[in-house]
């Protein structure tokens, strides 16, 4: 590939377009997302959007991956109580009060449109490696046995969270977020590393 061809393609007009597929995926969800639209507030012209992304499913998948990136800070606070706490509750701000929203209607959607899967498994995925390292370093310190059951121990976290937002609409408060963590800790008999 001879790199003279063409100009360079240019990194902010790319972060405009996948802000606005953000945007629009939050207010018209998957179902309701044109090209058409998105260029037109994007300001550019469609044909721009599918010379850097093949599809709408392409770049709905980019603008998604942009969120979860965006949404995954993976802290070391040096417990695994506090990590999990700020994990959690960081999940609940993107994608309860955030600009995240629009997952769970994504979730509702996929029924009837299956590339709509693929974005999910975007943002499980990235968040599930975030959860990862964090018990890698729980591990480290001694606060996990090394043969604990990663998958088992991320899916209580995170399945309480996820019934309330796609099945029994509960609210989810801070303290609701708090007693997730602690039952995880007790069932997996953490061993605190600070008093309090």
């Amino acid at each position: 590939m001879s790199p003279g061809r063409g100009r360079p393609r240019d990194r902010a007009l790319d972060e405009r377009i996948l802000e606005q597929v953000i945007a629009l995926l939050g207010s018209r969800g998957y179902a309701g997302l044109t090209l058409d639209e998105l260029a037109a507030r994007s300001g550019v012209a469609k044909t721009t959007i599918l010379r850097r992304w093949p599809s709408k499913a392409a770049v709905a998948a980019a603008g998604v991956e942009k969120l979860a990136l965006q949404s995954v800070d993976v802290p070391d606070s040096g417990t695994l109580e506090a990590d999990l706490l700020a994990l959690l509750h960081g999940a609940v701000e993107a994608f309860v009060r955030g600009r995240g929203q629009f997952i769970a209607r994504l979730i509702r959607e996929a029924g009837h449109h299956p590339e709509i899967a693929e974005l999910l498994y975007t943002v499980i995925h990235t968040r599930r490696q975030a959860y990862r390292r964090v018990l890698a370093l729980a591990i480290a310190r001694g606060e996990l046995a090394p043969s604990v059951d990663q998958d088992l121990l991320i899916d209580l976290l995170i399945g309480p969270i996820w019934t309330r937002m796609l099945i029994t609409r509960d609210p989810i408060t801070r303290e609701y977020v708090d007693s997730i963590v602690e039952a995880v800790l007790i069932a997996f008999a953490v061993k605190a590393t600070t008093t309090g």
